[in-house]
C-alpha cells in the first residue's frame, strides 16, 4: 500500500471519528421531542427531517398548534408561558445536528481535495532538494 493511501486512511478516518463524536454527543444532549410531551426522536428521523408524531389527545381536542408545537414562530414569553423550553431547546438542538453533520461532510470534502495538493506539493518539494 502507498504512503499516500496509508495517510489519507488515518486522517480520513480521524476526522469521520471526530464527526460521529460530535454527532452522538449533541444527540444525547437532547431530552425531549419538538412537540409537547413527546420523548426524543431517533436519530435518523431528525436527520431526514421526518415530521414527529402529535400526541392523539392534542388532535382529539382540536387544541390549536401554537400551543403545543415548539416549532412555531413565537416570542421568549410565548415560549414560557406555553411551558415548550424544552422543546425549543430540543428544536434548535435538532437543527444544530442536521448542520453539524452537513459541516462533517463539507469539511471531509475540502479535506480530501487540500490533502491531495499537499501531497503532490511536499512530495514535489522533497523531490527539488
Amino acid at each position: 500500500m502507498k504512503l499516500r493511501t496509508k495517510l489519507w486512511m488515518v486522517s480520513q478516518g480521524l476526522l469521520i471519528v471526530t464527526a460521529c463524536i460530535i454527532q452522538f454527543t449533541f444527540y444525547r444532549e437532547i431530552q425531549v421531542g419538538p412537540i409537547l410531551e413527546t420523548p426524543t426522536r431517533p436519530y435518523w428521523d431528525i436527520i431526514q427531517k421526518k415530521e414527529p408524531a402529535i400526541p392523539s389527545h392534542f388532535i382529539d381536542q382540536n387544541i390549536s398548534v401554537e400551543l403545543y408545537d415548539a416549532r412555531q414562530k413565537m416570542s421568549s414569553n410565548q415560549v414560557l408561558e406555553r411551558n415548550l423550553l424544552a422543546h425549543r431547546r430540543a428544536v434548535r438542538q435538532e437543527e444544530g445536528i442536521r448542520t453539524a453533520l452537513s459541516g462533517g461532510i463539507i469539511v471531509n470534502v475540502l479535506y480530501l481535495f487540500i490533502f491531495h495538493i499537499l501531497y503532490f506539493y511536499f512530495r514535489r518539494t522533497l523531490a527539488k532538494s
